[in-house]
């Protein structure tokens, strides 16, 4: 297994002042500026060492999160939750380095346990190099964004996993949180929709969604939800509002990720409704 190179890149976007209650400061105290940052990790994982055409697993993380003071208490609110979207709870609560090395070794661990036995077993019997199965070569890709969100009153936090496990074809999703800048919790739909407004957001989604087929599909035919239908999409489901939105400063962005609303060939789809035109149904 090749050393893993764990790199801190300090990427400091804009000096966003770190959100601390007034208690927390004393008089004349300077309070260090929260910084955006980025951990990247990258490894290979072979099977067989000693065999250059081993099978193995290509690793990459680039986690962003917030450098801050050890004071800065909101901002480590804020990273716990980045940790907790970016891979799971149970992780959160530990330093963003530790964090990204716990998180690789985990990816490792899985990719031996998914195949390991099955291709120690294949050279135990005597398999050529040459016809062990490609489905033992794993890649993993998983990196995020960070960047403030509408009137600087919440982070937006974005997760991409690129995955090929040996399927018919790789696998690409996101995954988008909204967290609130000031206590550094994540937003859920109940949070910032108002109740009882699901079918006129979908109208707003179903608007832009229609463009935005015409635009791919190069017609412009398109004009209802029946002419969606034909070119493939929502044949399997009715249209909601999805758990991966982010608010930004032009207006709300909805992701589908591929197969919520369309066939995989179809891609994601990324729907921007404007501010002027939701904001009715908004508790913000």
């Amino acid at each position: 297994m090749k050393t893993n190179k764990l790199l801190l890149t300090a990427i400091i976007l804009s000096p966003f002042v770190c959100f601390l209650s007034p208690g927390c400061i004393e008089k004349n105290q300077v309070v260090e500026e929260a910084s955006i940052a980025s951990l990247q990790a990258d490894t290979t994982v072979s099977l067989n060492t000693a065999v250059e055409s081993s099978p193995n697993c290509k690793i990459h993380l680039d986690f962003m999160y917030l450098k801050c003071s050890d004071k800065d208490s909101v901002s480590q609110s804020v990273n716990q939750t980045l940790q907790s979207i970016f891979f799971n709870e149970q992780l959160s609560l530990l330093s963003p380095e530790i964090f990204v090395d716990s998180v690789m070794h985990t990816y490792i661990s899985k990719y031996k346990n998914d195949v390991e036995k099955y291709y120690q077993a294949d050279i135990k019997n005597g398999v050529d190099a040459k016809d062990i199965p490609q489905w033992y070569n794993y890649e993993f890709d998983i990196t995020s964004e960070l960047a403030k969100g509408k009137n600087n009153q919440f982070w937006n936090y974005t997760v991409s996993t690129f995955q090929n496990t040996g399927g018919a074809h790789p696998n690409t999703w996101g995954k988008w949180v909204n967290i609130n800048a000031s206590n550094g919790k994540a937003l859920t739909k109940e949070d910032i929709f108002l109740p009882g407004t699901d079918k006129d957001i979908c109208n707003l989604i179903l608007k832009q969604l229609i463009q935005e087929a015409n635009k791919r599909l190069e017609t412009d035919t398109i004009s209802s939800m029946e002419g969606l239908q034909s070119a493939g999409v929502l044949l399997d489901t009715d249209l909601y509002i999805p758990d991966n939105f982010l608010l930004k400063e032009e207006g709300i962005t909805f992701l589908y990720n591929r197969y919520d609303i369309a066939p995989y060939s179809m891609g994601d789809f990324q729907l921007t409704v404007p501010y002027a035109e939701i904001e009715t149904y908004l508790k913000l």
